[in-house]
């Protein structure tokens, strides 16, 4: 039986109390990484995913606990005492979902988390003082709103149980996946696309397996020729009937064996089922590895972005929200102060929107990736929009630089979106060689993008504007936005 307590205010139990206790009240110190409440115990950390600062809950520890770590994680039982923060979450399925960890904070709250966040991580990783810092400004859809029906792009799990799948995404709060074709945080357009992919898995005689099963038949059978096993459904539907589908295999160990998969049964029942079933521009594909086939065109959409209609495949890394997408590039637009005459480099270019949204401003844009496929798609999008001056080179951050500043290259202007890890001190230090006078940084990774701040300033750039760009609304994420200039004129 469950032991439950109160802890007096200003008394921090320790964690081998709370192990004891198993149930308690506890006032919520602050705000984790990831949005969710913890308690400062005596000897480590309580988090407590749903509680806002401030609140007096009661808990319950949650199974499981790695013994000796210091880090405990417990679920709300009741809000004893609500902040003044909290609000209606507005979906059935919050007590057990992660997918939005502050769907229980008003906006502005939001809001204000995201901004300290940025101010947090610039002081540690980029090495500048609060007080030295520019004020957050915030990049977010006006009027604010909560986060529902901004993202168009959804990744669900699959997984069989007994006669029946599951399909969602998988949360430490629930046993079964999270079903998303009621998602309020995905477009009505997506929610329809994934109800569809719902339906054609019901009524089947079989069911495709899923890969926990393909891997353990495969582990116990020696020599056997596993089935596929259904790993992930990805949906992209930027516009009502119109998107991308694409069903994830187990690995292939190579192309022929990935052609034996999409012919095995009943995948391949399924999979005719699929195609009768997506609207008809919904395109329909099926991948393992590096190898791909398409079922069902079309094999490219547009999505739209701002004043453009930007063509994308399978390969191409997009974001996963639009109105807040939107946002940030035309911060960026006016952060850069674009002369009619400057060249503008854009790092990390993707499919080419921020070089292709510039390039009417500027005398050159020029993109740069490490994705060769995306490469592709911006060339085909600055066709596509005639825009004759923009061009794209595919290479690696630090010798794509190297190569540009080799060949005389100059440019005025610049943009870096990364991804998640720093570009690197090596691969920024090409800037100066390459005249940058101004520069943007995009970081979906506020503590990477920080650390190439850090880099920066040690080489004479100086921080002058920061936002966080709520580009992901009722979620902990947020990318870091900062502007910094040349301090000196000297290459």
């Amino acid at each position: 039986m469950n032991q439950s307590a109160e802890t007096p205010a200003g008394d921090s139990p320790s964690l081998e109390e709370v192990r004891e206790l198993q149930e308690l009240e506890v006032r919520i110190d602050d705000f984790g990484f990831t949005g969710e409440g913890y308690v400062r115990l005596h000897d480590g950390w309580l988090s407590v995913p749903g509680a806002l600062p401030g609140e007096l809950v009661r808990v319950r520890l949650q199974p499981g606990q790695r013994e000796g770590a210091r880090r405990l994680y417990a679920d709300v039982v009741e809000v004893v005492e609500r902040s003044p923060e909290r609000r209606d979450p507005l979906c059935e399925r919050d007590a057990i979902c992660r997918g939005c960890q502050l769907r229980h904070i008003s906006v502005d709250g939001e809001l204000r988390f995201k901004a300290r966040g940025i101010t947090e991580v610039v002081e540690k990783f980029a090495g500048l003082a609060e007080a030295e810092q520019p004020p957050v400004e915030i990049l977010t859809p006006q009027p604010t709103a909560r986060g529902d029906a901004f993202r168009y792009r959804t990744s669900l799990s699959y997984r069989r149980v007994g006669d029946r799948v599951e399909l969602g995404l998988y949360s430490p709060a629930s046993e079964g996946l999270v079903a998303m074709s009621s998602c309020p945080a995905l477009t009505v357009q997506t929610q329809r696309v994934v109800g569809v992919i719902e339906r054609s898995l019901q009524g089947q005689n079989a069911l495709p397996w899923d890969g926990e099963m393909a891997r353990e038949v495969a582990a116990q059978v020696e020599g056997f020729e596993v089935a596929p096993g259904v790993e992930q459904i990805r949906v992209a539907v930027p516009n009502h009937g119109v998107g991308l589908v694409e069903v994830r295999l187990t690995e292939a160990r190579d192309e022929a064996q990935f052609e034996v998969f999409c012919t095995s049964q009943p995948l391949a029942s399924w999979l005719g089922r699929l195609v009768e079933a997506l609207p008809a521009q919904v395109g329909l594909a099926v991948g393992s590895g590096p190898y791909r086939r398409q079922l069902k065109e079309p094999h490219r959409v547009r999505i739209p972005i701002g004043r453009l209609q930007m063509e994308v495949g399978y390969d191409d890394w997009i974001h996963a929200t639009l109105a807040p997408a939107e946002v940030l590039y035309e911060a960026v637009g006016q952060w850069l102060e674009p002369e009619p005459e400057e060249r503008f480099l854009d790092v990390g270019c993707g499919i080419g929107t921020i070089a292709l949204l510039m390039a009417p401003r500027v005398g050159e844009a020029v993109g740069l990736d490490q994705n060769q496929a995306s490469i592709e798609s911006a060339e085909i999008n600055a066709v596509g929009h005639g825009i004759a001056n923009a061009r794209f080179v595919a290479g690696g951050w630090e010798t794509g630089l190297r190569r540009l500043a080799a060949s005389g290259e100059r440019f005025e202007l610049a943009t870096i979106n990364p991804m998640r890890e720093p570009l690197g001190r090596r691969a920024l230090a090409y800037l100066n060689m390459l005249g940058v006078q101004r520069l943007v940084y995009l970081g979906p990774s506020p503590a990477a993008a920080a650390r190439d701040l850090g880099a920066l300033r040690e080489m004479g750039w100086e921080i002058d504007r920061l936002a966080a760009a709520n580009l992901h609304p009722a979620t902990y994420h947020t990318m870091l936005v900062a502007r910094v200039r040349r301090a000196s004129s000297e290459e």
